[in-house]
Order: C-alpha cells, then structure tokens, then sequence
C-alpha cells in the first residue's frame, strides 16, 4: 500500500515539479468568488447536521438492525404455523396475499391509469354466501364497460375479486376470507387495506345481506356473523384512522310476495327504496320500517288492481319479520365499541333484481362540493414535488461535488492546524518533534491535499476554486516540516556542536533550504531512494549532475531524517525559506538572548584540521593507557565516541558529495552561502586524510570493540573454556599491526599481543575471587562439605572433561598447560574432601526418631520404599555412585567414594523398584517388629494374632508385683518391648542387634556406616531400656516395700524402734527359702547377679541399663545378713560374738565382797572374776534371747548365802541386744552398766559393771539401707 507522501509524488510530481505545482496552482484560483457563499452557507448546514449525523446514521442503523429481526420473527413465525394448521384445518394466510392480489389488479391497468386508479375511493362490499354481493355490484358498477376499454377489473382470485367502476373502485370480501379469524388474515388485510385507505380516502363499508337469510337464520347465528363483520371493519378503521361509512343492502327483495308492487308505488310517489337507520339504541325500529309507509298503502287502495294490492297488503303483513332480523343485526353490528371506532351506519338499501325495483346508488360516493378541487390541489403538489426532485437529481451532485471539495479543504486545513498545533506543543514542552507521530500528522495532511486533487477530477471548474486556501495549506505544510523535523536537528547542533560534524550541518541547511524550483531541492530530490521509479533524474542548471547513491544509506538516514517528510517538505516548497533576518557571516559575534539562529552555522570558531582530528587524538590515548592498565572494562565508558568514530568512517562515502553541496550554495538562490560557513575547506581536507587512513582507523576501533565483545564473552565463557583459551578475543585477519601518526603522535597496536595478555589477567583476577566456576557459584572451599550431587554434575564434571577434552586440541605452551592442570587437580582434592565429608554427615545424621505410640508405625514403614531410612540410603548411594571416574583427575574422588561401595551395591534396585539386597535386613525389622506388635498386654502367654494392636507403655497397665510363694518370672513381668530390648541389651545370640550386626558385616558394611541401619534396634533398644527399668524399679518397690519395709522399720533395724521384729519375720530374709530371695531370683536374676554376696549388674549390662538407687546396696547387705543369720541348709546360725570380763568393782559397802561378775544372753553366760580378763566366745543365738541380764555376786564373811545385784532386760525378744545397747561405751569401747545398791542401812548409790564386747550384733542389721 502506498504512503501519502508517495501517492503525492506520484500525482503531483509525475512530471517536473515546477511544472505541476504551477499547474496545480492555477487549476485551484479560478471561480472563487461565484461559490463563496453558497459554500459557506452549506459549510453552516453542515456545520449544524454534522454533530448529529452519526447519531441518525445509528438510529437509521439499529431501526434496519429491528425491522430486519422483525421480519425474521414474522417469517419464522408464519413458517411454523402450517404444521398446527394442518392439524386443525387449512392453512394459514400469507400476510401478503391480498397484497399481492391488489397488486396483480393494479398491474393490469394501464401504467398511464394508474396514478388515477389509486386516488379513486374504495368500496368493500362484505356479506354472507349466496347473499348477492356479485350481483348487486354487477348491477350498480359497470365494470365490464371499464373492462372493454382496457381497464380490467381482477375477478380470479377466490378470496377477494376487485372491480374498478368509473368512479371507485369495488373490493368484494369472499365469505370464507369474511370467516377467516386467524391473525394471518387479519395481517393480510391490515397490510392491503392500509394501501387503500388513508386520512384522506375514508372508505365506504357495504354490507349485502339476503333479506331471507334475516328471516331464516337463527339470532345466535347472526350476532356470530354481525361479529365477524365488526371485526373486519374495525381493521377499515384501524386503517382509515376514523370511523368508515357503513350501508346495509337487501337483496333478493323480489323473493318477497309484494315487493314489486310496493317499489312500484313509492316509485310513483317519488320515495327511494333506501331508508336511514335509526340512532344506536333504536334499532328496534326497523322493524316497524314497512308501518311508516303504511299510508301508501291506503293510496294502493284506490290506484291498483284488486290482485297487486293483495299482494301489497300480504308484504306489508309478512315483510315485518325479516325487517325485525335486521333490526336484531344491526344490534349486534354495533355493540363493544371501547377499543375500536364504531362503524358509521348510514342508510339500508333495498335491491332486487328488477331495475325498477331497486334502490340505485348503493354502491356510489357521493363526492363533496370541494373534492375536485382539493384533487387538483393534490395532483399539483404531486408534480411539483417530482419536479423539484428532478431538478435535485441534475443539480445536487454539482453542489455535492462543490460541497464535497469544501468538506476535503476544510478536512486539509484541520488536519495541518493540527500538525501545527502539535508542533507547536512539543516545542513547548522541550520535545522534539521526531517520530511516528508527526510523521503520520504529515502523511495524514498530505493525503488530505491529495484527496483535494482527486475531488477536481468530478467537476472541473473545481480546479481553479479556493487558490489561497490551497497555497496557505501547501505553505503550513511545509512550515509544519521545517518545523518539527528540520529545526530539532540543527538546534541540537546549535546547542551541543561536539555531537554535530561540519559536513552533516552542510546537509542539514542544504535540506532547510531546499525547494521545487531550485537546485538545492533537485539534489534532494536526487538522494530519495524513490526517485528513480518517478522519474528521470534531471541535471542541474551548473551542468552537475546529481549523485546517484546506490546503496541504501544516504545523507538522508545518516542525518535520522524521514525520506517521506524531505519529500513532502521540498514538493510543498514552492521557494526556498530565508530566515528573517539572515543570519550573520561572523559566527564569532555574540548574538542576543531572543534571537533564534538554530538555522545559522553553529559552530562559533573557526574550523581547523587539528580541531576536527582531536577526538581521534583524545580516543586513542584513552585506549592506550587501558590496555596499558589492563582495565578491559573501561572501554566501554567510551562507548558512545567510538560509536561516533565508527559512524565517521562509515559515512565517508555518504557525505562524499560535500564539494558538490558547497558549490550548489553558492550557485543557489539562498542568502547562505560557504562564506558562512568558517574552515569548511578544512573539513574537506580530514575527509580526505580519513579516506586515506580509512582501513587502520577501521582496524583499532574494530580491536577496541573485539577487546571488550570478548570481555563479555569471557564473562560468560565457563571456567573449562577459559582455562584452554589462547587469547581473551580472536584476532583473525585483524592482526596487525596498526601504526598510526595522528597529530605528532604515533600509535601502535597489536592485537595478538593483547589479546593474550588480556586474557592472563582476567584469569589471574577470577583464580583470586573463586570465579571459575560453571554454576555461578562460588568453588568448594577447604572444609566445606557438599551435600548434593548437582554440584559434581554442574560443576566439577563439566570442567574437569571438558577441560580435558579441551585441553587436547589447545594450542597452549607446555609450561602454561601444566600450571592450568594443576589448578584442575587442586580443584578435585578440595572438591573430593567435601563430597566425602558431606556423604558421612548424611549418614551421621540419620535418626530413627519414633515415639512409643509410633513406634510400631515407623518400624512399619521402614520396610517401604518412602521411609526416610530408605531415601537417605539411595540419596547417599546415588550420591557415591559417580559411575567411571576414568582419567587422572578423579583420582582423589574415587577414593573420597570408595568407603561407600557396599551401600551402593545395596541400594540397587530390580526392574519393579525393589532393592533385593535390603530385603533381609526389612526383614530383621519387620520380624521385630512382629513381636513388639504380638501382645498389648505385658505378660501374654502367646503373641498376639497378626494386626493386632501395639502395646502402648503410655495405655498399658502397669504388671502387678510378684506376689509372695509365686512363679511369675521376670518374661511374665515385662512387655514385647522390653523383652526386645534386654535381649539386646544382654546381647544374647538371637537377639536383633547381634542378627542386624551379622547382616551388616556379612554386607561388608563397617565403621560409621553401619549406625543408620542400627538406628532402628538402638531405639527399640533405647524405649525397651526406659520402659524395663520402669518395671524393675516398681516391682523392687512394690516388693521391698510390702517384705522389707515392715521389718526395717522396726528392732534391730531401726535402733529407735519401740516395736521388735519377731525372728520368725525374718525368714523371708532367709537365703535358702525365703519368700524376698525368692522373689529377686525370679525378677532380678536376669539383669544382676550374685558375686559372694555382693549383687551387681551382669556384665553385658554395665553402664546400660539403670536400677534402683537403693537395690543392689539392699541385695548385698541383706545377703550378707542372710548368710550371717542362717547357714546353707537354712538352720539358724548363732552370732559368734566375743567378751571380756572387766575387772569387778570394789565393794560397794564394808563387809561385803564382790566375788563375780556375769552375762547372760538366753542360753549363753560369760562370767568374770578377778582375774586376769580374757576374750571368752560368747554364741548368741538370735532366734531365742529370752531374758539377758547382767548380775554381779556379792559375799559376806556374815552370812553364807551370796547376794546379787542384777539388770534383767525381758521387755524384748532382742534382750540382748537391748542389753548392749543399754550399756554406756567407754572411751576404749567397753560396754559398762551400772547396777543401783538398794537397801536398809545402805546408802543409794550405783555399781559399775563392765565388759568388752568385738562385734556389734545389730551391725548387720543397721547396715541394711532402709
């Protein structure tokens, strides 16, 4: 599709462009003034229509949109009736049949007649069958006379005959359509009648009823039809827009006897046979119709025969019933008239088929006194509008075509006002006016002429109409150009000149100054890419011929100018623009701050060969020292002039033509001229010196941007590609060296150099910060574990074969490849180090972490692949399987994996997902936990049936104690659970620990490895221990507490003790029989043991399993007490105690001497005498004290019976040990009593009595921890 600015060229500029716009020009300056007001007063009309024209054309639009649905509805709803009607009966009506019959009817006449035939009234002549409506309109319409003069009536149609009489024309309703009530019909005539009647053709109703039909037919009969007739009246109405004229007609009036003679003699009389109907609600008169002509029959009398007058008289006699029928229809005719107009009766008629016995006129309209004249006033209004229409027909497009050119003007100058006001807005807010946007505006404007051109084409004088308009149009549309695409670019040279070379503003003042009738404009034109497909190229009037760019980058795009926009600007151009006033030839004068010279020459100083050359200076030193600093990256911050410098070179070629530009100003009409233009010859000359060094500029700029292309690239190179990379970029051809001598200074570069040392650096700075890596991520440190394989896949197996690989084809030195090596193998020591320790932490921190409600659970789910057990298993096996660690790098990683070979061989799976190799050891745990599963009581005789439920140490009750003299033993006493775990703990050969070890070293599994699969038996071990010693801590207390506490809190255990332990109680002490031993052979036998008679922990269960603080120490007391106390065969043992006699004490009184001193403990006595003391065995037996006592003998030279003094002690059973007890211990640990001297003549005073005593008997006793 073509752009505006090419439909221009290709209309207006097909030949010479002075040529065409000058045609143009005079095609639009003629017949101005003619149609100047006629312009502006339909520019008014328009003005005010054209705000709603949209909004008609909506209504117009959504009123087609309704009446199209409509009928669709009407079509879709008469199409589905004929399926219903042809249940019922036949079918229904089109809506347009009686349109169509009126339309065959007027079709046959004559296309002369039938304007007229349609102004003529309508008559509708309804009635029953057989009710004479044909004949009565024979006999009162002649129109087989208008027939035979070519104006037919249409008579074939069965539901409606229409006749066209000289002066009506007459419908005839059928009787079947006169019964059709459907709503088909009903729309039927609707639509016919609304064609034939109107405010201005009333209509007239005649209604033919058969006078014996009023006699003969029923009253019900007759109201149905006066009903059916009202109906079709009110749709007369309906389309009348009033009340219709209605007469009733009797025919066959001749059937009655009499009538003859009674027309006859009203006849003579000059009375009609027609007679008026009387008001509604008098319609009972009609029936005494015939008594109000009763005086004619008294005339009859005398003027006619004896027969005729019998006659007369027998109609008047037998006439008053069918006039009293009448009477009951016209009744019924007019009854309900609240939603419709009430037929207007007129007259009733009375016909037959006799001419004198008729009444005439039933069928006539008597027409008004100013009916011919309002007919001509119409049939006049009618010509004039048709002539008015002719006359609009051949004068209307002229004016459309005047008002079309006005309407496409006035579309031109709206859409440059608004290019205009655009502009003018970007300029207001800074913006420039460059793009798209003004873009289309211009395209938009030009097109809008274009269409201005093509309107010319449908009305000739058109062409030389409105020529000030369409110049100003042609002006402000260049202004809108210069404006928004040209000022932009030179006021951005003005403001900055450093981004602005001398030879683009050339250009640029070259195109502001350009028109179509000069020469600047035809080089312009020259430099389109379309101007060769236009037309020729023409010289220019120096004799220089334009130049022919055959590339597709011109000064044109160089400049970031729109070809469409420069086309359109030097086309609407008809002069070249100067600026008012012209700017000054000394750029070097300061102008003031409101004078605007953005189209004046920019640049304030004079132009010189090393000014133009010195961002070329300025760019190369920059390089040199960052190469020289090896700061690759800064080279980016000069970015935009290297970007400048390269598009120097580039344009060479394009800005070629610069001494031809400079000739054309100064041969060109425009005030500007070189003499502006301050060292522009300079310019001229660095083009040249650029031409000529063209290549090696080239060659730096393009290694500076290889220099940093690969800095990117080496960025994003991984560390295996850097490693094996000879040089940081690629040099190719471009190697050099490039030696340049630019303003006294020499350069020199060589890339291949360069390149290599650039890239040594980079890798030097990445080795420094642990960049040389695939991921992104920083390397595996020293000590840091890596606990994924995806670093080995991402990272170090990527590097380590492709740097392998790599390294084969690397053209790199012998010493530089085995420094990059040995960074490889530093990488996979470091690398291997963490990969090991991170598959030994997996395994370490494996837990088997259940509660005792879950345990059974969790064991459960070990045996199934989703156990956490199972996937730390295959995460640690998938991570040791590194498959083929083939080459001398991965030698420190295949040891790092070696230790993890036996679970990798473990964890491998069969074609079901299975791991066949650990099914022994799910196995193991799952048989274990079988048995914990197989009671949920302690104590079960048997395990429980499979699925039954686990026992629970937090819901078991706890196991009742022992009682005394029973034989429950400690496997009766504790759970599944326990039992588990004291086999373990005892580490007994069946046990599950000892059969999970025979498994594991049978796998070869050893060290670390071996806890996660442990994990689950030292749990179960770990909650069996808890619950286990829970249970021997509450039969010891249950035990203890009901066998032991009651003797050791009382004599001889308890010294405090009032109350005496009987030792008959003691026997369940006894070691052989007692009931205590008992109980701790059966309950305790299995965790302690006896050794001598120190109880202990057996060995295996040394620092496991943790008993009651006070039961081993009580064991081991009360064993040594038992075997004090009784010997092996369960006979009482006596304490074996020893005794020292102590010296006897002096006498107590004169005369008296102290001859002995004893102990008696039951059967056993020690005696002393003073005599040496000696230790005398003293065999206390326990079990039978009796009395014990200390008794000291007294003699008297005066009498021979010996007197004693003695202490008995028989309140206790434990005398004895009471009596010890009782004495006071010395300082040497001698027991001393003192004995209380009573008497007559005797002073009350005590005598000492001692003995030594080895061996405490209650010690054994008070020993026992209570």
């Amino acid at each position: 599709m073509l752009s505006p600015r090419e439909i221009i060229v290709s209309e207006l500029l097909s030949a010479e462009p002075s040529q065409a716009l000058s045609t143009g020009v005079k095609a639009l300056n003629t017949e101005v003034n003619t149609v100047k007001s006629s312009v502006t007063l339909l520019h008014k009309i328009w003005g005010t229509v054209s705000p709603f024209l949209p909004w008609v054309l909506l209504a117009l639009g959504v009123g087609l949109v309704a009446f199209i649905a409509w009928k669709l509805y009407k079509r879709r709803r008469g199409g589905s009736l004929p399926a219903a009607a042809t249940e019922s009966g036949p079918p229904p009506m089109d809506s347009h049949r009686l349109s169509r019959v009126r339309g065959a009817f007027l079709s046959g006449l004559p296309l002369v007649n039938r304007a007229a035939v349609v102004d003529l009234p309508t008559v509708v002549v309804f009635g029953p069958a057989g009710s004479g409506k044909t004949q009565l309109i024979g006999l009162d319409v002649d129109w087989q006379r208008q027939a035979r003069q070519y104006l037919p009536s249409y008579t074939s149609d069965p539901l409606l005959q229409v006749y066209l009489g000289p002066d009506c024309v007459v419908q005839e309703v059928s009787a079947p359509l006169l019964e059709d009530e459907t709503l088909s019909a009903r729309a039927a005539l609707r639509r016919m009648w609304k064609r034939c009647f109107s405010h201005r053709q009333k209509g007239l109703a005649v209604i033919a009823l058969d006078v014996r039909w009023l006699s003969d037919t029923p009253p019900d009969e007759q109201r149905r039809y006066a009903q059916l007739l009202r109906g079709k009246l009110n749709l007369m109405s309906e389309a009348c827009g009033g009340p219709v004229e209605t007469r009733l007609c009797l025919t066959h009036m001749d059937g009655l006897e009499g009538f003859e003679d009674f027309a006859r003699l009203l006849k003579t009389h000059g009375v009609a046979l027609a007679f008026d109907i009387p008001k509604q609600g008098e319609e009972d008169s009609l029936s005494s119709l015939l008594q109000g002509q009763e005086q004619y029959l008294a005339l009859g009398l005398t003027s006619l025969p004896v027969d005729a007058f019998e006659r007369l008289e027998h109609f008047y006699s037998q006439g008053g019933r069918s006039f009293s029928g009448l009477g009951r229809f016209v009744t019924a005719l007019l009854e309900g008239d609240t939603l419709s107009y009430k037929p207007r009766l007129s007259r009733v008629y009375l016909s037959s088929l006799t001419p004198e016995a008729r009444a005439s006129g039933t069928l006539s309209v008597v027409a008004e006194a100013s009916a011919n004249e309002a007919l001509r006033r119409l049939y006049l209004q009618t010509h004039l509008r048709r002539a008015a229409a002719i006359a609009a027909v051949f004068c209307l497009p002229v004016l459309a075509a005047y008002v079309h050119f006005y309407v496409l003007l006035d579309e031109a100058q709206d859409e440059v006002q608004r290019l205009e006001d655009t502009v003018s807005q970007l300029r207001e807010q800074g913006i420039e006016g460059r793009g798209e946007v003004v873009e289309d505006l211009v395209n938009r404007a030009a097109e809008a002429l274009l269409h201005l051109k093509r309107a010319e084409r449908w009305w000739p004088p058109l062409s030389t109409s409105f020529p000030e308009e369409t110049l100003a149009l042609r002006q402000r549309l260049a202004s809108g150009i210069r404006e928004s695409h040209l000022r932009p670019a030179l006021e951005r040279c003005r403001k900055n000149p450093e981004d602005c070379r001398p030879e683009q503003v050339v250009y640029l003042l070259s195109t502001l100054h350009a028109s179509n009738k000069d020469v600047l404009g035809t080089f312009v034109n020259s430099s389109l890419h379309t101007q060769s497909s236009r037309r020729a190229a023409a010289p220019t009037p120096d004799g220089a011929s334009p130049s022919g760019v055959a590339s597709n980058r011109t000064w044109i795009s160089a400049l970031d100018l729109s070809e469409p926009l420069i086309a359109t600007y030097v086309l609407a151009s008809d002069s070249p623009w100067e600026r008012d006033p012209p700017c000054r030839k000394d750029a070097t004068v300061q102008v003031s701050a409101n004078e605007e010279v953005w189209s004046c020459w920019p640049f304030t100083e004079r132009l010189t060969f090393e000014s133009q050359l010195k961002p070329w200076m300025e760019h190369f030193l920059f390089l040199r020292q960052a190469l020289e600093a090896k700061d690759i990256a800064r080279l980016d911050l000069r970015r935009a002039e290297r970007e400048r410098l390269q598009a120097q070179l580039a344009d060479l070629d394009v800005y070629a033509s610069l001494p031809t530009v400079l000739n054309l100003f100064d041969t060109s009409k425009v005030q500007v001229n070189t003499r502006h233009f301050h060292g522009i010859e300079t310019t001229v000359d660095v083009l040249a010196w650029l031409q000529r060094n063209r290549e090696t500029l080239a060659g730096i700029l393009r290694m500076e941007e290889d220099a940093y292309a690969g800095l990117l690239a080496v960025e994003k190179m991984g560390p295996s590609e850097l490693l094996t990379r000879d040089g940081l970029w690629l040099p190719g051809s471009n190697k050099g060296p490039y030696r340049i001598e630019l303003l006294q200074q020499s350069f020199e570069f060589r890339p291949p150099q360069l390149s290599r040392e650039l890239l040594q650096a980079i890798l030097d700075d990445k080795d420094k910060r642990g960049q040389l890596t695939l991921n992104g991520q920083a390397p595996i440190r020293a000590g840091q574990m890596v606990l994924t394989r995806t670093l080995f896949e991402t990272d170090l197996r990527p590097l380590v074969d492709e740097f392998t690989q790599r390294l084969k084809d690397a053209q790199l030195p012998t010493e530089e490849s085995a420094k990059r090596s040995q960074y490889v193998r530093q990488r996979v020591d470091v690398f291997s180090q963490g990969y090991r320790d991170g598959l030994f932490y997996s395994v370490r921190h494996y837990r088997f972490s259940a509660s005792r409600k879950l345990l059974i659970d969790e064991l459960a789910r070990l045996s199934q692949p989703s156990s956490e057990q199972v996937d730390m298993l295959r995460d640690v096996s998938e991570r040791a399987n590194l498959e083929t660690l083939e080459g001398p790098y991965y030698e420190p990683l295949r040891n790092a994996v070696a230790p993890f070979r036996p679970v990798v061989q473990l964890m491998v799976a069969d074609k079901s997902g299975f791991y066949t190799a650990l099914a022994p050891y799910q196995a193991l745990v799952a048989q274990m936990r079988d048995e914990l599963d197989s009671a949920s009581q302690p104590g079960a005789a048997k395990p429980a049936a499979p699925g039954a439920a686990p026992a629970k140490a937090e819901t078991a009750e706890a196991p009742a104690p022992a009682a005394e003299g029973s034989t429950t033993q400690l496997a009766d006493l504790i759970t599944p659970l326990e039992k588990v775990a004291l086999a373990m703990l005892l580490e007994e050969e069946g046990s599950y620990l000892r059969k999970a070890h025979a498994w594991l070293d049978q796998q070869g599994i050893t060290g670390e490895l071996r806890q996660p699969f442990l994990e689950p038996f030292l749990a179960v071990q770990k909650m069996g221990k808890e619950e286990l010693e829970n249970t021997l801590a509450r039969q010891w207390e249950e035990s203890s507490g009901r066998m032991l506490r009651p003797l050791l809190s009382r004599y001889p255990f308890n010294p405090t003790a009032k109350e005496d332990v009987d030792p008959s109680e003691l026997e369940v002490l006894r070691r052989k029989d007692g009931a205590f031993w008992h109980f701790v052979d059966q309950v305790f036998s299995r965790v302690c043991a006896e050794r001598g008679t120190q109880w202990g922990l057996r060995g295996t269960l040394r620092d496991k399993l943790q008993l009651p603080e006070s039961l081993l120490p009580t064991l081991s007391q009360l064993s040594r007490l038992s075997k004090l106390l009784w010997d092996d065969e369960g006979r009482p043992r006596p304490l074996m105690l020893k005794v020292q006699p102590q010296p006897l004490p002096p006498p107590p009184m004169p005369g008296v001497f102290v001859t002995m001193s004893s102990l008696k403990c039951g059967k056993t006595t020690a005696y002393g005498f003073n005599q040496s003391p000696t230790w005398q065995d003293f065999p206390l037996s326990w079990w039978d004290q009796q009395v014990s006592s200390i008794v000291l003998e007294l003699r008297s030279p005066a009498r021979d019976d010996p007197k004693f003094l003695s202490l008995p002690w028989n309140r206790s059973v434990w005398s004895c040990f009471r009596l010890f007890e009782e004495a006071q211990v010395t300082s040497d640990q001698r027991r001393q009593w003192s004995l209380v001297l009573q008497g007559n003549n005797v002073s009350k005073r005590g005598v000492e009595i001692g003995f030594g005593l080895k061996g405490d008997p209650w010690v054994p006793f008070r020993e026992v921890p209570r």
